[in-house]
């Protein structure tokens, strides 16, 4: 809908015929992604043929006559004013105008309950707009299909998107982009299209069409970041323009990986314990990102070593690296800490598990075993999710106890630390310690006022020279997690700039672990060393 020239909101119109008693239940969008009570966004619902009622925010009531072709109209307005923030839930909720829109189908659609065998078609128009559309239910304007798959869906159109399309193994992928990137559209559907036929390799399976759409946000100096979530047929990316194309490998590997896990492996967890699955669907896949990733060529071992101690680095120093897979479960969506646990912590004992199942197979076996098993059982037969059946199907194919492991490092939290070979070839790891990681001042506070708060008189910082109420500029140097690496932050104190640099080191000491390369590797070594560890 164009107000005034801008993109106001998206209107909506489902028909359907009424259930067989006359009653029809719709459900509202609710709460996906890190986005909650996504009904709000929900708006001036107008129904034909029957009568609407609401019995609470998330659900509408329409009795008609049995059967009753019936017609729902709503509008869709923005979660925002303006462009989303770079920390927020971004797609978690409707990103709406004023140039055009970024939606996934869990923030935009009602959907009738019980009614999940419906078949549903899907029809767009741009209402004279110049607006370009890309979506994944491109095929449903051709043919009707599942209505299950309107939820997992993006829909992303503005006047200036470019699309172009890769062949992959006989498969089509569809790149969508949006922004002003220090990349063309051709070089990241080239590097896109490498990273998902690794995947597709690996499993042997997945030539579906596929659809990547990436939208760019403009940042502020020294902010650096990408978001992703993966839909089944599609991915949808928000990112900051001034990331490498480099960094995407990994990450994009990560997201085509979401295809088959949880889903295709025995499902997610649903509802909302669905964080302690996270270990599984989350911390394997970034196993697996890596190990593909280095296996394919699309990194190398110095990629994939890096990736590995960012990892172990962030997992080290985390404020809450002894949470139980519960804790994770009550704090996941409020607690970046918190986040990021399941991540580090399932990759790493992906690698334990690897370790453990070597002469059977390796993980790898036990992995394919769920995806046959999931095969053959109907999406609707899948309780327990992917992580619950993994101990069951090692023990099955493979005759080993993995659940000590997860018992331990899982469901009760101990810390990990990983042995010296656990990778194996030329790679190996080192454990070490150093001082504990203080700034002395709050960060996230001074960066939201742009004004130094929360001085510690007691912390590096102040020490330093940082005060309270000195204009901030931004960051310099350091590396977050690590108080052995100088740090700088500018700022303005009495109308002059300057900056302050000092080591953010804290009284006591954190272990850390990281992997090491052999220097002056060999051609035919470094190749060795690649198999050894990727397989």
């Amino acid at each position: 809908m164009v107000e005034n020239g801008k993109i106001a909101a998206l209107s909506v119109t489902i028909t359907l015929p009424a259930d067989a008693d006359g009653e029809t239940r719709l459900r509202l969008p609710d709460a996906w992604g890190g986005g909650e009570r996504l009904w709000r966004f929900i708006k001036d619902p107008v129904v034909s043929g029957g009568a609407l009622s609401t019995p609470d925010e998330k659900t509408w009531v329409i009795r008609s006559k049995p059967r009753a072709p019936l017609k729902v109209r709503y509008r869709v307005v923005s979660a925002y004013q303006g462009d989303p923030p770079l920390d927020g839930p971004n797609y978690g909720q409707p990103i709406i105008g004023p140039d055009g829109f970024y939606v996934i189908g869990h923030t935009l659609f009602a959907t009738p309950e019980d009614r999940g065998a419906d078949q549903a078609r899907f029809a767009w128009d741009p209402a004279g707009s110049p607006l370009r559309l890309a979506t994944d239910l491109t095929a449903l304007s051709k043919a009707p299909g599942s209505i299950e798959r309107l939820g997992p869906s993006v829909l992303m159109a503005y006047p200036d998107l470019v699309e172009v399309e890769r062949d992959v193994d006989g498969a089509p992928l569809r790149v969508a982009m949006r922004g002003q990137f220090g990349f063309d559209i051709q070089a990241f559907a080239d590097m896109a299209a490498r990273s998902i036929r690794a995947v597709r390799t690996f499993w042997g399976d997945g030539r579906e069409p596929f659809l990547i759409t990436l939208a760019g946000q403009p940042s502020p100096p020294g902010w650096v970041s990408y978001r992703g979530t993966g839909l089944g047929d599609a991915f949808a990316v928000i990112s900051t323009q001034n990331v490498k194309l480099d960094d995407y490998r990994l990450f994009l590997t990560h997201e085509y990986l979401h295809t088959w896990n949880a889903q295709r492996l025995g499902g997610a967890i649903e509802g909302p314990n669905e964080p302690s699955g996270y270990w599984f669907s989350e911390g394997f896949t970034d196993y697996y990102a890596r190990r593909l990733g280095l296996r394919s060529g699309l990194v190398n071992l110095e990629a994939f070593a890096a990736a590995w101690n960012e990892s172990l680095d962030a997992y080290a120093t985390s404020p809450a690296i002894t949470a139980s897979n519960a804790e994770i479960v009550a704090k996941f969506w409020n607690d970046k800490a918190v986040q990021k646990l399941p991540y580090q912590r399932g990759a790493q004992l992906a690698v334990l598990m690897d370790g453990k199942l070597k002469t059977k197979g390796g993980l790898d076996r036990v992995m394919l075993a769920l995806r046959d098993r999931a095969a053959k059982t109907p999406p609707g037969s899948r309780p327990l999710g992917a992580g619950n059946l993994f101990p069951r199907v090692a023990r099955e194919v493979a005759g080993v106890d993995v659940t000590p492991e997860i018992e331990r490092f899982i469901t009760k939290g101990e810390r990990i630390l990983l042995p010296a070979d656990v990778f194996g070839g030329c790679l190996t790891v080192e454990t070490l310690t150093r001082p504990t990681y203080q700034l002395g001042f709050d960060l996230a506070a001074t960066g939201k006022a742009r004004m130094v708060a929360g001085v510690d008189p007691a912390g590096p910082a102040y020490a330093a020279g940082l005060r309270d109420g000195m204009k901030f500029l931004g960051r310099q140097g350091g590396k977050p997690g690590d108080g052995s690496v100088e740090i700088g932050f500018a700022v303005e104190e009495s109308g002059k700039p300057r900056v302050i640099r000092f080591l953010p080191k804290g009284t006591g000491e954190v272990t850390v672990q990281k992997v090491v390369i052999p220097a002056n590797l060999t051609p035919e070594a470094r190749a060795a060393c690649v198999k050894a560890v990727a397989g």
